[in-house]
């Protein structure tokens, strides 16, 4: 898969996750909501978990393609550490000795990429542009994955951080469908898929 094909997908994939949050807010000829506010929930979690997958499936797709040696978007290539045969024997150099790459740990990556990768680029500026919300993000998967004691708590710290006041018992929609209290005009989770858009936009045409 090219960098190309890796963030056309990634963008896709958002898309679709988009159009299926619109969906759980339906309402039928009498303008009554179609889904109840619990399966409005599994649907937003769902789709959530949906788009945080894709961002992960870009990042390791991205990786493999620098390694491999293809160049970005934009035509211009990456200095590497190591010349895999192929993508197959890049994903393998990635993975180690571990069972899997958690491409949802930003620090993994950063950690990554400078073993591999020149000054750790694209990746490292990137990635460390966006950590603290790339931590946020990972907060409402582990919530919309398995809301617990913990995940619940730690979900509420999130959204009294971000909205500035204290809330308590927030739901995974209660969070990401919020108005972003710094930009009114859109939601906190569409502020998220601009920063990932972005971050994705550079790594894949190797800006830094």
């Amino acid at each position: 898969m090219s960098l190309s094909d890796s963030i056309g997908e990634f963008r896709a994939g958002v898309s679709q996750v988009n159009a299926v949050l619109e969906k759980a807010y339906e309402v039928d000829s009498d303008g009554n909501e179609i889904f109840d506010e619990l399966q409005q929930e599994f649907i937003v979690s769902s789709a959530f978990l949906r788009m945080f997958i894709h961002w992960e499936t870009f990042v390791e797709a991205s990786f493999a393609s620098y390694l491999i040696g293809e160049r970005s978007v934009n035509g211009t290539s990456v200095s590497r550490c190591v010349t895999p045969s192929d993508r197959d024997h890049a994903l393998k150099i990635l993975v180690g000795t571990q069972k899997y790459v958690d491409w949802a740990n930003h620090e993994i990556v950063r950690r990554l990429a400078n073993l591999y990768l020149e000054d750790g680029e694209p990746f490292s500026s990137n990635i460390s542009a966006i950590a603290r919300d790339l931590s946020d993000l990972k907060t409402v998967r582990n919530a919309a994955a398995h809301l617990s004691s913990t995940t619940q708590h730690q979900l509420d710290a999130l959204a009294s951080r971000v909205l500035g006041r204290a809330v308590s018992n927030f739901t995974v929609a209660n969070f990401i469908l919020h108005l972003d209290p710094n930009d009114p005009s859109k939601t906190i989770l569409q502020k998220y898929q601009e920063l990932l858009d972005l971050a994705a936009e550079n790594i894949a045409g190797n800006v830094t």
